[in-house]
């Protein structure tokens, strides 16, 4: 989830002489419109104009594991056919969606249109509702999507990536020099840990739960959106094979959970206990309108929900405590207790609303 914050000048540096690049993609006229911003696209780059219309030119992101890119130009295509409003790629002399210039990948993607999204605005619960039913319809697509698995090593299976995140956290407790901080990083995972081996059990023995290939960081940071719809979904570089309910309890989390305001650095809880109660259910509803959820599968909701809540709250409204940056100010402790024991008291409030939540969903 976390923007990617890369300095103006730096970009441009980056990209060398885009115009190198832009002749590799088979393109003479063209205007260079400056670094794009998080307005324009999640990912930094350079904002251009190619006969009115714009593009980003990037360097193709890195995947988080693996090197089968070809997996995910192939399920955007097929998405884009199916509907999906993904901003298109443009096409290189040799048909492929990229060209390499001294050893550098570089993309030119179509510059998403529409509206960022925030909690604040008035169109807060209608975009809610916007990005769950894009959601259900992107999976509808993907479970006919006819294209090779594209799997995670085991090592970067859920279960595996929530136990790094929990021994990185710890680690970062045990190393913290605040007296209060340490103590409520503490007992933060200790909460997670009490919950995290029924959850795994209950999900792992479930049966028949629907898999297919997921957007892989379905966030407000990746959409945009008009009065009447979700406009462009981007942000596929984490795109695999997965249980869909793990990715449904993502999505749940960023937007009935935090607080998303545009040009702020830190995703903070959107309430003081939980998540907002009428987000939840706008999504959760919006969402099984168009994807009910399996036999058995809206009773395992919660059971997701605590297993992905590390991942997310330490990428969420506690990353400024494990990625520290240059330009970062010092936080202050009351406000970081107060994320804390949030975020501590996640784990029992699930169990609270589980059954809430499969009424949702249901």
């Amino acid at each position: 989830m976390e923007e990617q914050r890369t300095d103006r000048n730096e970009i441009q540096e980056e990209v060398l002489d885009p115009n190198r690049v832009m002749q590799a993609f088979g393109v003479r006229d063209w205007e260079n419109l400056g670094p794009a911003d998080s307005s324009t696209a999640a990912s930094l780059g350079l904002l251009v104009e190619i006969k009115g219309e714009r593009y980003l030119l990037r360097e193709r992101p890195e995947n988080p594991l693996g090197e089968d890119y070809g997996h995910r130009y192939a399920f955007q295509h097929y998405l884009r056919d199916a509907g999906i409003p993904i901003p298109p790629f443009r096409l290189a002399p040799d048909q492929q969606p990229y060209v390499m210039v001294d050893g550098e990948t570089f993309e030119l993607q179509g510059v998403p249109q529409g509206e960022l999204f925030s909690s604040m605005s008035l169109r807060g619960i209608q975009w809610t509702a916007q990005a769950a039913a894009m959601l259900a319809h992107l999976h509808q697509a993907s479970r006919r999507y006819q294209g090779p698995q594209y799997r995670w090593p085991a090592e970067a299976h859920i279960g595996a990536m929530v136990q790094n995140w929990l021994a990185m956290a710890r680690t970062r407790a045990e190393q913290t020099e605040v007296y209060a901080l340490s103590s409520a990083m503490q007992h933060l995972v200790e909460q997670w840990e009490k919950m995290l081996p029924s959850a795994m059990v209950s999900i792992g023995g479930a049966r028949n739960l629907p898999e297919f290939h997921i957007h892989g960081d379905y966030h407000p940071l990746n959409l945009r959106f008009s009065s009447d719809d979700v406009t462009a979904v981007t942000g596929f570089d984490a795109s695999r094979w997965e249980k869909r309910i793990f990715e449904l309890a993502f999505a749940l989390f960023y937007f009935s959970g935090l607080s998303w305001l545009p040009g702020s650095s830190l995703t903070r809880p959107l309430v003081k206990r939980g998540f907002e109660p009428e987000r939840l259910r706008v999504f959760l509803d919006a969402y099984g309108q168009i994807y009910p959820p399996a036999e058995g599968e809206a009773a395992l909701l919660a059971d997701a929900l605590q297993i992905i809540t590390p991942i997310a709250t330490m990428n969420g409204p506690l990353e400024d405590l494990f990625y520290e940056r240059p330009e970062q100010e010092e936080p202050i402790i009351e406000d970081v207790l107060e994320r804390l024991e949030w975020a501590a008291a996640l784990p029992a409030w699930f169990e609270r609303i589980r059954l809430s939540l499969q009424e949702m969903w249901a």
